[in-house]
Formats: C-alpha cells, structure tokens, sequence
C-alpha cells in the first residue's frame, strides 16, 4: 500500500474531506496546516488598507476623483488584487509547502504570523494607512486565532478546497461559453428585449435588486442541496454502477489497492462534508457561469442597445451605471438587467446540470466521479487504520500523493 499514514490524511484535506480523518487525529499540525491562510489574510490586509485609504474620503471628493483616469485605475487594480492576489498567495504557498516537512511548514507559519500580527500592524501605522497600532495587533491576532480554530474543525481544509475549485473553474470557461451559454441565450435574450423587464429593473434600488437576487439565490442553493443529499444517497447505496476498484484507486494514494469487502457507514458529519463539498464545486460553477452571462450581456447591451431605446425600454432616463462603487461606461438599467438575468441563468444552469443529459455528463458527473474516488479511499483507509490503534512518525517530507 503506498503513502504513510499522515500522508494519506493530507490528501483527504486536500481534496476537502477533513471529516473522514480519525477524530483524534484532525487537531495534528494545526499550526502549519494553517500557513495557507495565514498568508492569504497576510496579504489581504494592507490591499484593503490601501482600497478603503483610496474611498474614505466625502462623496463629493468621490465624485471629483472619478473624473480621473489615474484614481479608477487605482481603486480598480487594488479592487482585483484583493479579489485575486490573495487567494494566488494562499494556493502558492500551499503548493510550495506540500511536500515539505513540518518543521519547513511550521516556520512558515510562524513567519506570517508575526508578519500579520506585528510587521503589518507598524507599517500601516508608519505610512499612515492605520491609526491604532493595538488596535490592529489585536485585531489580527484574533482573526489569527479564529483561522487556526477553523482549520482544527476542518473549515481550513474545505475552504482551501474551494479555493483551488474555484480557481480550477477558470480553465473551464471555455467549456462553459461553448456549450452552456449558446443554448442559454435561446432561453433568456427575449427576456432581454422586454420592455417590462427594464422597467421593474431600473425602478428598483440596486439594495433592493440584491435582495431579489439573494431570494433567488437561496432558492437555488436549496434546490441545489436537495438534489445533491439524493445523488449521494443514491452514490452509496451502489444503485450506480460502479467503477472497477482499479479505476477509482488510480489517482489516489492507494492506487493497486483491493476496495474491502464491507464498507463502514458514512457519518452524519461526513455526509455533510462531502455534500458541501459537491455544493461549493457545483456553486463554483454556476457562479462562473453567471459572471460569464453578465459580461456578455453588459458588453451585448452596450453594443445594441443605443441611450435613447434605454430610455423607451426603462420608460425614463437611466442614470450612469455604478458597480461596488466603480462607474461603468454604460447604463444603470442596463447594469441592473444584467445582473438579474446573469443570476436567473445560473438556476437555469443549476436545474439544467440535474435534468439535462449533456449538462449533467459535462458538468456534473465528473463531480461524482471524483466523490466515488474519494469514497474508495476512505474505505480503504478506515478498513486499514481505523483500528490499528496506532499512530505512525511519518512526516510528509519526500512523499509523492497524487492530486
């Protein structure tokens, strides 16, 4: 059998299944298993610093500074950075700590944390992005204590899990744009010429339009639930067919292992895991998707449809359309269309990946695949260590586990 005990655990952390670790053994390494995060907070604060440093200032000094090229540019790429250059930070120092032994991940750890909690705090103070420096110290000490307490109840590990898929989703766009977004737009582009539409639209504060979206949001993500607590049910119950053990095991630590003959129940805990799991990765999904339909119908819309039919559409003039604080060259109405409509077919995507057969073979199966290696995986290791009653020295130094 290959990989050492600890490596294994790794690898169901990874792929964001701390709960089919031992309960005895899910608080082992808290401190370096937290490095990621903590480097990923490490680099978020002084961009928000810097962000909020830009957009504390009156309204009217707002409305000067966005006349220049130079300020937009500013809040813009510090608006990106702290979306993307954090969570890039945190895949990178988790990919390069990978195989490295504990002692190389806990001073890594230790690193960024008196960076957070100490460095940061003076430098902002110094260069005037902070007022407080206790304050602050003790502000980051106890998100600094919240992380670890994360990562010791398996937060940490699903996080990061979603994290990667997220990123992993990227790479998918295409996928999405060539075969999800042609047959949605027959679906949604009258929706997008009625004139009723516009007009609900640009009568609605963009709060209240979050409201609406958020409803709509929480419909889906129950139906979402829903379906995905039946997929396992009906996963483990062995009413789909199952792969040959060879298959399954290839891409895991016991690759060339025999599935036992008995499978132990999954826990209640590991039956949440594993369907939050699926959520977040199938949410990763419709969340591209969605953010993929609302680009084409903003940069659609400004090509179509022309000031004056915005103004027939919405039955009054639209003012200057404003995203999270950024103007956009285009119109609120159309802002607001778009929005609605880009959430309308991430359910539309959402229902589509349960009842449509080539939705679900692109998009959802390969999700369930890699639930049924997973599961292969942890039946091996709970038939081989759950009662072994012993702890192995291992470390991960030198390990090769695969993804």
């Amino acid at each position: 059998m290959q990989g050492d005990r600890l490596a294994v655990e790794a690898w169901f952390r990874r792929r964001g299944l701390p709960t089919v670790v031992e309960r005895g053994r899910r608080g082992r390494g808290v401190l370096y298993r937290a490095a990621p995060f903590l480097a990923f907070f490490t680099v978020l604060d002084p961009l928000l610093s810097g962000l909020l440093a830009l957009l504390d200032v009156p309204q009217d000094a707002v409305d000067v500074r966005l006349d220049n090229t130079g300020y937009v540019i500013g809040v813009l790429s510090l608006t990106l950075g702290a979306l993307v250059v954090p969570a890039v930070g945190g895949w990178l120092v988790d990919k390069a700590l990978e195989h490295r032994s504990e002692r190389t991940r806990l001073v890594v750890a230790i690193v960024f944390l008196v960076l957070g909690v100490v460095v940061l705090p003076v430098l902002e103070v110094v260069t005037g992005l902070g007022d407080t420096l206790v304050a602050d110290i003790v502000t980051y000490a106890v998100l600094a204590l919240l992380v670890l307490l994360f990562v010791r109840v398996g937060v940490g590990s699903i996080l990061g899990w979603a994290v990667r898929s997220a990123a992993a989703q990227v790479s998918s766009l295409g996928t999405l744009a060539s075969r999800a977004l042609p047959l949605l737009l027959l679906v949604v582009m009258f929706s997008f010429f009625t004139g009723e539409l516009w007009q609900a639209a640009e009568r609605l504060s963009r709060s209240q339009l979050w409201i609406v979206l958020a409803f709509l949001g929480v419909i889906g993500a129950l139906f979402v639930l829903s379906m995905l607590s039946d997929e396992l049910k009906t996963l483990r119950s062995g009413e789909v067919q199952a792969a040959p053990s060879a298959d399954l095991l290839r891409a895991t630590p016991f690759a060339g292992a025999e599935l036992p003959a008995e499978r132990k129940p999954l826990a209640r805990s590991e039956r949440v895991n594993i369907v939050l799991v699926l959520f977040l990765a199938q949410l990763a999904q419709i969340v591209a998707f969605a953010v993929l339909v609302f680009v084409f119908f903003v940069v659609f819309g400004a090509l179509m449809i022309q000031p004056e039919v915005v103004t027939a559409y919405a039955g009054r003039a639209s003012a200057p359309g404003v995203l999270f604080g950024v103007r956009l060259p285009v119109s609120n109405a159309l802002i607001q269309v778009s929005l609605f409509l880009s959430v309308f077919s991430g359910l539309y995507f959402a229902a589509s990946t349960a009842t449509d057969v080539h939705y679900r073979r692109a998009f959802f199966e390969p999700l369930l695949d890699d639930v049924a290696r997973s599961l292969a995986a942890r039946d091996i290791y709970l038939a081989h260590w759950a009662d072994a009653g012993s702890v192995r020295t291992d470390t991960l130094e030198g390990k090769e586990i695969p993804e």
